[in-house]
């Protein structure tokens, strides 16, 4: 690696830096929390709106409300857990060790979500009942489509080989992490 020394800051400077990357996305993290943050109030009038035209899927009015706030705060953490990181990157420290639990909090999250999307699957399919105001009958909530179904089983899996590529990266920080002492070691 061909590390120089720019003379204009006095910080040493390498050809994988990228200043700009690390500070775009940082912007970005700052966007997509304040999108995070309106989505979570979305959550609300969306499901207001959604019961207001469908009743029979009143019954599961809050279980959702919940469900989609808790899944927007586990993306909003890991995301938040990125920012460490990038600072990290930019500071040539991400191999000191540091980073390990920034990741670990991304895994959790990740695992965090799924373990909603599984509620909510399972939620789904419970078989509640809504009771029409006017006729007194009871008739099952439409929560169970197809369509629905298939999309949380999709947002299963696409969570599932997220968190097992975290995982593989983890293992290769905790060996970079290790080989870099080894190195420290040997100078």
């Amino acid at each position: 690696m061909d590390i120089g020394n720019d003379n204009a800051t006095g910080r040493e400077t390498w050809p994988e830096y990228h200043p700009v990357a690390i500070g775009a996305l940082k912007v970005m993290i700052v966007l997509f929390e304040a999108i995070c943050v309106f989505g979570q109030v979305a959550v609300f009038a969306l499901s207001a709106y959604v019961v207001e035209h469908v009743p029979e899927i009143a019954p599961a009015l809050w279980p959702y409300r919940i469900a989609g706030v808790l899944g927007i705060l586990c993306f909003e953490v890991a995301l938040a857990a990125v920012w460490p990181m990038l600072t990290l990157t930019r500071n040539r420290d991400i191999f000191s060790g540091k980073a390990i639990r920034w990741t670990d909090l991304i895994i959790v999250c990740a695992c965090a979500e799924g373990a909603l999307v599984m509620f909510v699957l399972i939620f789904s399919n419970v078989g509640l009942e809504y009771v029409d105001p006017v006729t007194h009958e009871s008739i099952p909530a439409a929560l169970n489509s197809p369509a629905f179904v298939l999309a949380l089983l999709v947002a299963l899996l696409l969570i599932a080989a997220f968190v097992l590529l975290m995982l593989v990266m983890r293992s290769l920080l905790t060996q970079a992490i290790a080989q870099r002492r080894e190195l420290e070691a040997v100078i």
